[in-house]
């Protein structure tokens, strides 16, 4: 299998967090993924895989015997999955969630695969993972129990019509032997779990993949959809295609890509996407200088593009506009909108863009 793979700095760096509350020295854990600190800093930025390789080894031998996979599943951050979380909070019902969650999956973790069979009433979530990772068990651990954890906190009683507690699994299996207490499975999983099984993942009530996701907004699912095609795209592309993060492509082209990944989240940072592309945020500056450009440039460009086609989507507010283009007020928003187009959004909206 390739090494090269590579995940968000996100993943890794909560590992890194929770290890150190566990006591684990902050500094071998920083040696052991082999990333520079500043790169774990910016969570949008890629590493290598095998730095969370790396890191479950240490915490496994300084740590024996411990359930860190369950642990580490009432401990992790929601955001910490990114865009892939958004997209299972923003869809309509559980069983969009789980198909978009299966698709976009390997943007946070390159080997990990979910798929969803129905039998028998019951939904049977099935999870897969690279032999490495497998033999570790912990992780299959934490995977398991963090989408669990995900399922009910976004269900949040939307099941009830169906039968009380319905947004917990009927029971949790896993293909390695039994590693901890019983009770500390169903405490943390919500359920019995089931060792030495022929798959591993969760299994539901059927008809719980159509209760509604509480909250969701299907428009911003939509937009969030399109941003993680965009980024698995990206991430197939060959090297040196125009699509591909180190590609050959002109300068302003892959500061603008690099843009476009990080708008919706506000995480523009000129110094972080220096650093993403291999230079100093002075030899970035004059670079883009000597192409007629600057940073702020490429930045009020991005904008401008989404900005225009989020427009004219009638599902969306305006407000929710404004936040999506990683706008801290709206009236910015509106402000460059008007520099842009000489009308406001509104009445570009009105008008179709004419």
């Amino acid at each position: 299998m390739p090494d090269g793979e590579l995940v968000f700095a996100s993943i890794p760096a909560a590992l890194i967090a929770f290890a150190s509350s566990r006591g684990v020295p902050h500094g071998d854990l920083v040696r052991a993924a082999g990333v520079a600190p500043e790169a774990l800093a910016a969570p949008d930025e890629l590493v290598p895989y095998a730095s969370l390789l790396s890191l479950w080894d240490l915490l496994l031998q300084r740590l024996p015997g411990e359930p860190l996979g369950l642990q580490y599943s009432r401990w992790i951050p929601v955001s910490v999955v990114g865009v892939v979380g958004h997209v299972l909070r923003h869809s309509e019902t559980l069983r969009q969630g789980i198909a978009a969650y299966g698709r976009f999956c390997r943007l946070m973790d390159p080997y990990l695969r979910v798929t969803v069979e129905e039998r028998g009433g019951a939904a049977h979530l099935a999870l897969e993972h690279e032999p490495r990772v497998v033999a570790m068990a912990e992780p299959i651990e934490l995977m398991v129990a963090a989408l669990a954890r995900f399922i009910a906190l976004y269900l949040d009683g939307a099941a009830r019509p169906i039968e009380a507690g319905a947004a917990r699994p009927i029971e949790a299996v896993f293909r390695h032997a039994r590693r901890h207490p019983p009770a500390l499975y169903e405490e943390v999983l919500g359920a019995p779990a089931r060792f030495e099984a022929p798959a591993t993942g969760l299994v539901y009530d059927a008809r719980v993949l159509d209760a509604p996701v509480v909250g969701a907004d299907p428009s911003v699912r939509d937009y969030l959809v399109r941003h993680a095609e965009q980024l698995l795209a990206a991430r197939a592309a060959p090297p040196g295609s125009a699509a591909s993060p180190g590609s050959d492509a002109p300068l302003d082209a892959r500061v603008r890509a690099r843009i476009d990944e990080r708008l919706d989240r506000g995480d523009v940072d000129q110094e972080r996407i220096a650093r993403s592309l291999g230079m100093s945020t002075r030899s970035l500056q004059r670079a883009l200088k000597d192409l007629g450009t600057s940073f702020t440039a490429q930045l009020d460009e991005a904008r401008r593009g989404k900005a225009l086609d989020l427009v004219r989507r009638r599902d969306l507010a305006l407000q929710e506009i404004a936040f999506l283009l990683g706008y801290v007020e709206t009236r910015h928003f509106y402000r460059s909108f008007r520099r842009w187009t000489g009308t406001t959004p509104g009445e570009y909206r009105r008008t179709g863009g004419r």
